[in-house]
Parts: structure tokens; sequence; C-alpha cells
């Protein structure tokens, strides 16, 4: 088959995918009563304040009782639903089992009060629930998955009822805004599994949960080389330039900082105590790797997000083409602690 053809086909059963998704989506949220998929809310950096010191959980980077407060992160070459389902039973261990999704989050939210030095902070409803970053488009909910497109905001809403939250009426997104949605139903395999339904051979209590942060990248930036060794600065027009990439415009970086920002103050004023982010921008939008990895630990190590106020943080850089963000990401914040 030509490679033009296949790719089309792609495209075709990933629309008809689509389809499913959003005709399976009310079926899920009818058996789920106490969860509401289809609600979420704009906010934004200047609306939302920065995160109140005194309300941090103080989690610590060991079990040790002496270990000092902080928060450790890792670089994960993998799917963000498949890292985050992943998250609380590596961190926190394995539940009992034949427990449903609400038992299995009191469960771990007793773990995690174990884990906090101040546990009256955290959540009862949240904490043990994880937020994952959605690299949304800023301009069409749920970017362009009905039409097939496979990016990462694309893959959460194949698998999820992600969609039903997107509504248009909140776009187009704001530079320092994002959408949040609490209740995000997980039903399906990830892509490299075959994408299967998990239902009806899992009931629909048992299906996982999670919370998604929406927030864009910033849309094809200007860049330009780095001077010094690593880079030569000279493009020319019409070319990328040579070696490590940073923003051109004075103000680029900054607003990809607040974007982080706004990412992390909106996980941690909803309560979530578990986050897995990703490599913002670094896709369709072709921000510069080398530099996003250095805003997020900048952003992750200001004094706002301080003392323990996540138990990790992961980043899932799923990098199937080999394209080296994750080698990036994983050189530049794999292991930090903050």
């Amino acid at each position: 088959m030509p490679r033009n053809q296949a790719y089309v086909d792609r495209r075709k059963a990933l629309a008809d995918m689509a389809k499913e998704t959003i005709a399976t989506t009310p079926i899920i949220a009818a058996d789920l009563p106490h969860l509401d998929v289809t609600s979420s809310e704009l906010l934004s950096l200047s609306t939302l304040p920065p995160l109140d010191p005194s309300a941090c959980p103080g989690f610590t980077l060991s079990s040790d009782s002496g270990a000092s407060p902080g928060t450790a992160i890792r670089v994960l070459n993998q799917d963000t639903f498949d890292a985050a389902l992943a998250m609380p039973s590596t961190l926190l261990g394995p539940p009992p089992a034949n427990l449903d999704t609400r038992s299995i989050e009191t469960h771990y939210l007793s773990r995690l009060q174990s884990a906090a030095r101040a546990p009256t902070a955290l959540h009862p409803a949240v904490a043990a629930r994880v937020a994952v970053l959605n690299m949304a488009s800023e301009k069409n909910p749920g970017g362009g998955w009905t039409r097939g497109s496979t990016a990462q905001e694309e893959a959460l809403c194949y698998r999820s009822t992600l969609a039903a939250s997107l509504h248009r009426r909140l776009y187009p997104i704001a530079e320092r805004a994002g959408v949040y949605t609490h209740d995000v139903v997980v039903f399906r395999e990830a892509m490299g599994e075959g994408h299967g339904l998990l239902v009806p051979g899992v009931e629909a209590a048992r299906l996982p949960v999670a919370s998604v942060l929406s927030v864009a990248g910033i849309r094809r930036p200007e860049v330009k080389g780095a001077e010094g060794p690593e880079g030569d600065g000279k493009g020319g027009k019409g070319r990328r330039p040579r070696g490590r990439l940073v923003y051109a415009a004075p103000g680029a970086r900054d607003l990809m900082k607040d974007k982080m920002r706004l990412c992390l103050r909106m996980a941690g004023a909803r309560g979530h105590t578990m986050l897995v982010l990703g490599a913002l921008g670094c896709g369709a939008f072709r921000n510069p790797p080398e530099e996003v990895a250095a805003c997020w630990l900048e952003v992750l190590s200001g004094p706002e997000f301080a003392g323990g106020w996540f138990r990790e943080v992961w980043f899932a850089v799923y990098d199937r083409k080999n394209e080296g963000n994750f080698e990036t990401f994983q050189q530049v914040l794999d292991g930090k602690s903050i």
C-alpha cells in the first residue's frame, strides 16, 4: 500500500474512533452519576492567586521522618495517561484487590496523609487523583482529534471523556489561561495497545479517573540559534538555525514560563498532589526543547512551589519518533528535586 494511502487510512480509522468515543462518553457518564464529565472551568494567571504557603501539605523527598520537604521529578518515555495510571501505585504501593475507583482514591488518600507533614491540608476528594497536562490547541477543542490527528491532545481525547468538557465557548484560550477538568474517565487502551475499549469488560465504577489541565504552548514561535559553542545563531531566511535553539522574541520565554506557572498553580489550587506534565509546545508548535525543559525547571524551582506541594512530578515525554525530546528532558529534569 502506498505510504500516502496508509496515512489516509490511519486518519480515517482514528476519525471513526473519535465518533465512537463521542457516542460512548454519555453512556459511561450515565453509569457514574457522582462524576460530571462535561464540567470544566476556565482559569487564568491573572485571577488565580499564587499558592498560599500555609496550605502546602509538606511532602518530603523520602519517607525518612528527618527528610527535608520537597518534590522529586522524573522523566518517562511514556504515554501521558499510561504514566498517570501507573503513578499512584508506583509512589504509594498497589491498592487492595477488588476495589472500585472511589475506594482506591480513599485508600491512597490515607497513604498521602501519612506522607505529608500537614495532612489536614490535603483535599479529601482530590489529593489522590492525578492531574495531567493536556498540551492543548488554543483554537480548537481537542485539536484535530475528530479528523484523525495524532498529537498528545488528540491521544487524550481518543482514550477518554476529555473532549466532552472542552466546550467551544471557552475558545480561543487566552495566552495565560487554561481549562481545568476535574472528572476525566479513561475508557480505552493506549494507541500502542490497539486503542481497544475497556468497557464493557471493565465495569464503569472501576474505570480510572484523572483530572486534566488544558494549556496551550506558544504556537510556532520565532527561534534563533544560541550564541556560543552550542549554536551558531545563523538560520537564513526560511530555515531553522543549526545547533541549540532559543526563543528569538524577548517576551516569548517569559510567556512560556507563565503558562507553566499556570499549570502548577491550577493543580495546587485545586488540591492535586501528583502531576504528569510534558514537553509543552515541543511537537507541532515547534518550541525549542532545551528552552522548554529549562523553563520548566526554573518555574518548578521557584519559591511558590517550594516546600513539598506535590508528592512527585512526572514528565511523560513520549518520543515515539526518536526526535530527541525525551533525551533532552531527561538530561535537564530527571532526578532533580525542588
